[in-house]
């Protein structure tokens, strides 16, 4: 009988303790979607943005004409890069609203060749999504611009095969609160090692590049 009455009573304390463990699960898993929504308004994350593909179909001096006579020739550096952009909201629970344009500015040995706008001031981009933009940078610029520092380390990379290219980014974002939203400016670099991409079917490979934020603005000529 005592064994009954050991048995009966262990088993009201286990049935005594599911009944308290639930409510506890319950109220703990409360308190943990609180904190990650706390932290997720609280801990303001940067945006993080890859070059995820690029494509390099010229690079190079070319003989051109000044003010269409063909007798006044002159040297042009003609370019033609496109890269696939990827920037990322990690934060799942604000969205981010541009209050500047994003623009992003093609460079080679710190000479500018193309500025261009990723996207548009007011635009927003929502909580914990991926954003892909194509920047097509297409032209070119008298030789003289480039400086001969520039035209010598363009030699030098052309005789090896591959192009140091850099893709800055610059703009000015805030984030969507509850209470007040802080302005941040953006500046990213997107360093570039791009080949050549050779005639026919043949496809270079590119490896993702991570863009990395940098302090100060530079002054490109």
């Amino acid at each position: 009988m005592d064994r009954c009455c050991d048995r009966l009573c262990y088993y009201e304390t286990q049935q005594n303790i599911k009944w308290w463990l639930i409510p506890l699960a319950i109220l703990l898993l409360v308190l943990a979607g609180t904190a990650v929504v706390i932290i997720s308004f609280v801990v303001v994350t940067q945006l993080k943005t890859n070059v995820a593909d690029a494509c390099l179909d010229a690079f190079a001096f070319a003989a051109g004409t000044q003010g269409g006579e063909p007798a006044a020739r002159t040297s042009l550096f003609r370019y033609n890069i496109s890269i696939a952009l990827a920037i990322v909201n990690p934060n799942r629970a604000m969205g981010i609203e541009h209050t500047k344009p994003l623009v992003g500015t093609f460079v080679f040995h710190d000479r500018r060749l193309h500025n261009l706008t990723v996207v548009e001031a007011g635009h927003k981009h929502r909580p914990g999504k991926t954003e892909e933009h194509l920047l097509h940078a297409d032209g070119e610029i008298p030789g003289f611009l480039l400086g001969a520092a520039a035209a010598e380390d363009l030699k030098k990379q052309d005789a090896i095969g591959l192009f140091k290219v850099e893709v800055r980014l610059s703009g000015e974002i805030t984030h969507q609160r509850i209470a007040v939203a802080k302005k941040r400016r953006l500046r990213l670099s997107c360093p570039l090692e791009l080949q050549l991409a050779p005639p026919g079917p043949e496809v270079v490979v590119f490896h993702e590049v991570d863009c990395k934020p940098v302090k100060q603005d530079k002054m490109y000529f």
